[in-house]
């Protein structure tokens, strides 16, 4: 799966390539190559972010209480030793 993923990749930066050589679109597509790059890598982020929070209110939570959607997102902060 991998290796399909590398082998699109190069054909897409190919074709973008070429797209800007030859032709007025290639700006374009140039941006909407990287445009959606960028997207993805956001919602990537913000899915660890939403994850690293549910964990966190999980640890602070007792083994026998729920979780909700809410609850992840107001989870109290870990307390840390002063130095």
């Amino acid at each position: 799966m991998f290796v399909r993923y590398i082998i699109a990749m190069a054909l897409a930066a190919l074709a973008i390539l070429l797209g800007i050589i030859l032709g007025d679109y290639g700006p374009w597509y140039l941006s909407w190559f990287l445009g959606t790059g960028f997207m993805v890598l956001v919602a990537v982020s913000a899915g660890v972010l939403f994850e690293e929070q549910e964990d966190a209110a999980n640890a602070a939570r007792g083994p026998g209480e729920s979780l909700d959607v809410s609850s992840a997102v107001d989870a109290p902060t870990p307390t840390r030793s002063a130095r």
